[in-house]
């Protein structure tokens, strides 16, 4: 019974971050509002996060999802590849994610099976899934959405809040600034699916500033919930390790399959 609500938590996990949703509004109060490049807007928040490689250890708590917290490591090479290890028990790795510049992989050591797809795999094509925006939800990080170096961002403040928002045709994605990266909000237009990263307890990890908790949300036709991150440990240019030959011996499956398995 274990394995299997853990199962369904780690496939659920990794699309909160991989998969499905384009994500939807917070509503905020705006004041002037101008538009610019966010670099030349974000100076500090963006020398915060000039790190090569992160490595945490996170716990993390879905309570509607698994009945017991999961604890996990992540190993990230910024602006590369990022691979998340979830150990349930002793320590010993059940469940491997890896995402990279085109594709993620899933690695069920339970059962023997793999998923490996490209991102546009998990969305529909007015919807541009990238790497980058995966690792900034995951590491309190500002992304990219068109890939355009920010042109055209709107920004608005109200004197303690900075809001950062990028428009594209069918969806938005919103930062919220006050010293550091409060909040990130990826949705469609009609606020119908979204991801969410709401970063909080910030202190000082080694020379950067990193939140100790997060709370990550998920709302599409798919699926709903949210995961409490507590990031145990923070460590800033280590050597990473990041495994992304796919295993020998394990049967492929597909992201369809999957999503069936879980939600059948």
């Amino acid at each position: 019974m274990l394995n299997s609500r853990v199962w369904n938590w780690a496939v659920l996990f990794a699309a909160a971050f991989t998969v499905v949703c384009c994500l939807s509004g917070c509503k905020a109060k705006k004041s002037a509002v101008t538009s610019g490049k966010i670099a030349s807007q974000v100076t500090a928040a963006m020398q915060n996060q000039n790190y090569r490689t992160v490595k945490m250890r996170v716990t993390l708590d879905a309570p509607n999802i698994l009945p017991m917290k999961v604890k996990a490591t992540v190993n990230v090479e910024t602006g590369k590849r990022l691979m998340i290890s979830v150990q349930p028990l002793l320590g010993i790795e059940m469940y491997r994610i890896v995402c990279n510049a085109d594709s993620v992989v899933f690695i069920d050591k339970m059962q023997h099976t793999y998923m490996a797809e490209p991102y546009s795999k998990f969305t529909d094509k007015n919807y541009n899934l990238n790497y980058g925006m995966i690792e900034g939800l995951l590491c309190n990080r500002y992304f990219d959405p068109l890939e355009d170096n920010f042109k055209d961002v709107a920004i608005t403040s109200d004197g303690v809040n900075t809001i950062y928002r990028k428009q594209a045709p069918s969806y938005y994605v919103e930062f919220l600034q006050r010293e550091y990266l409060m909040r990130t909000f990826f949705s469609t237009n009609d606020g119908s699916q979204y991801v969410s990263g709401d970063y909080n307890s910030f202190q000082l990890f080694g020379e950067y500033v990193f939140p100790k908790a997060a709370v990550c949300a998920v709302s599409s036709k798919q699926m709903s919930f949210s995961v409490n991150i507590s990031f145990d440990s923070v460590e800033f240019d280590k050597d990473v390790n990041i495994q992304t030959s796919l295993p020998s011996g394990y049967q492929k499956q597909t992201i369809e399959s999957l999503i069936k398995s879980i939600f059948k």
